[in-house]
Parts: C-alpha cells; sequence; structure tokens
C-alpha cells in the first residue's frame, strides 16, 4: 500500500513539471530607439502576445504576474535549475546576485500585470527597460546589470497566490553591453586620412593660395593707378567741355551793342589769340542792299 502511494506521488511529479510551459515568444532589444544598449542596462520590446494564447491557468490576466529574469555568465544554469522551487523568486536577490563570494549572476524583477503587455501592443507598454532602477538594495528590484558583461533575458509567467511558474519565454540572444573607457585612453589627435583626402586637401589648398595671391595683386594694381591719375577740379573737366565747342571768344552781334565776349570756361585752355575771332572787329563786310532793311531792324 505504501509503495503504490508513493509511485502515485512520483507519477504527478511530471505532470507539475509539464505545467511550466514554454512558449514561441523570444525577447528582444527594440529597435527603435537611442542607447538601446548601454554599459549596465538595455531596452527590451514588452511580451506582447507572448501569454495570451494560454489557457486554463490558476489567474486571469488581472492577476497573473509578469516577471523578468536576466542572467550572465552561470546564470542561465542557475536559473534553470532555481525555476522548481516553491521560492525561485528570492533566490538571488539583487544586492548580492552578481557581488557574492558565490553569486548566482542572475535577478528577477516584476515587470507587469499580463493585462499591461496587450495583443496588439499598446503605447503605453512600448519598451521594458532591464536597470531601470539604477543600484537599488531591495530584492526584486530592476537594478543595473554588470558593466560590460554579456546577457541573456526572458519573460516569465508567475501566478501571485502560489509564487509558482506557469509559462516563460525562450531566452533571448545573448546582449553584449559597452565597457566604459578610461578618459584619459582616448586618442584626441586626427584619425588617419586616406590618400585621395590628402591629395584634395593639397590641391584645393594650392588653389586658394593662387586665390589669394592674384587678390592681393588686383587690389595693388588699382591702388596704384588711382593714385597715379591727377584729380583736376570740377571747373577744370568743365571748361574742358565748354573747349571742346571750340569758340574761346565771339561777337554778341545780335545785340544793340555788340561787344566781344570771352567764354571764361575756356580762359584756362585757351589755344587762339585773343585776335582770333569771328568775326573780328577791324573787318569790313560787304552788306548786300536788299538786306539793308534787315540790318536796320537788328539794330533797333
Amino acid at each position: 500500500m505504501e509503495a503504490y502511494i508513493v509511485l502515485c506521488f512520483i507519477s504527478m511529479l511530471p505532470v507539475g513539471i509539464q505545467a511550466q510551459s514554454t512558449v514561441t515568444c523570444t525577447p528582444v532589444v527594440t529597435p527603435d530607439l537611442a542607447a538601446r544598449i548601454t554599459t549596465n542596462s538595455v531596452i527590451l520590446n514588452p511580451p506582447s502576445c507572448c501569454f495570451g494564447s494560454l489557457t486554463g491557468l490558476n489567474c486571469t490576466s488581472d492577476k497573473c504576474e509578469v516577471w523578468l529574469v536576466a542572467a550572465v555568465d552561470t546564470g542561465v544554469n542557475n536559473f534553470n535549475t532555481d525555476k522548481t522551487s516553491t521560492d525561485f523568486l528570492s533566490k538571488s536577490p539583487y544586492p548580492s546576485a552578481f557581488s557574492n563570494s558565490n553569486p548566482k549572476n542572475y535577478f528577477l524583477t516584476k515587470a507587469g500585470l499580463q493585462k499591461d503587455f496587450p495583443c496588439p501592443s499598446s503605447s503605453t507598454a512600448s519598451y521594458f527597460r532591464v536597470g531601470a532602477d539604477g543600484n537599488c538594495i531591495t530584492t526584486n528590484c530592476n537594478g543595473v546589470l554588470p558593466q560590460g558583461s554579456t546577457a541573456s533575458v526572458k519573460y516569465l509567467l508567475v501566478d501571485p497566490a502560489s509564487k509558482t511558474l506557469l509559462a516563460e519565454t525562450k531566452w533571448s540572444d545573448n546582449i553584449t553591453l559597452y565597457t566604459s573607457k578610461d578618459p584619459g585612453s582616448i586618442s584626441d589627435s586626427f584619425a588617419g586620412r586616406s590618400g585621395a583626402m590628402v591629395v584634395i586637401t593639397a590641391i584645393l589648398s594650392v588653389a586658394m593660395a593662387l586665390l589669394l595671391l592674384f587678390l592681393i595683386i588686383a587690389l595693388a594694381l588699382c591702388c596704384c593707378g588711382s593714385k597715379g591719375k591727377e584729380q583736376r577740379p570740377a571747373s577744370q573737366r568743365l571748361g574742358s567741355v565748354m573747349g571742346s565747342f571750340r569758340i574761346p571768344r565771339y561777337d554778341t552781334h545780335h545785340l544793340k551793342d555788340p561787344a566781344p565776349y570771352d567764354n571764361p570756361a575756356y580762359e584756362k585752355e585757351r589755344k587762339y589769340t585773343t585776335a582770333d575771332t569771328l568775326p573780328k572787329s577791324s573787318a569790313t563786310t560787304a552788306v548786300n542792299p536788299a538786306s539793308q532793311d534787315d540790318i536796320k531792324m537788328q539794330k533797333m
């Protein structure tokens, strides 16, 4: 009778293990955000549509909890061993998860309720950041990962009443975090240049030097030329224009008392003597008798 009870108990163990189903869902790094991978944190896509198709659960979507486990190095094997325990949520508390003498190298943190990750994904659950709580000290806080480590993550569906694991996703691909550098080791010199870049830079430099030289020569010629030119007063320039008529002196014969008139604009550029006037005062002009009356009318 006792052997029969033992056999019945042993036969029930696989059933309990099979209840922890693995869904065909793999966490991935979100591709749409900047700084999705840093030295100690990573941004993941939310577990939307991962656990929505499960049936026969002991809790509803507003009760079932979604957790995340982040592991480095041996943390994956350690969690696979500890997840069958009833207290697996506290097997590897965060403050000592990576710093003990014999660390578990993984920690668990609560991501939310199952209803918080609907299918399809909503804008309110667009990503989940691992390490959002920084250097925290509580057991299941969302602490940072070791700098420069290679981490793997997975989502879990947990019954909050019995603290048992109902379902889990697959492990993500290895996520390599960045390693911070010492500022003193960063070179501040120019990076290496290709041969084509050197040739182009040399040609442009020579062309710029020639252009600057031509500009200086042009400015020098303009300045020297302007100094060599004689600047004449406006009255002389006006006289030169008036002198182009070549009438330095003339008689006002159309007036009642005609008299010689000297053009003042032509005084400094006179090309003729004062005796060279048109008409000369000492000359005698033959008058047509037919036009005598017209001349008398002009003198009146």
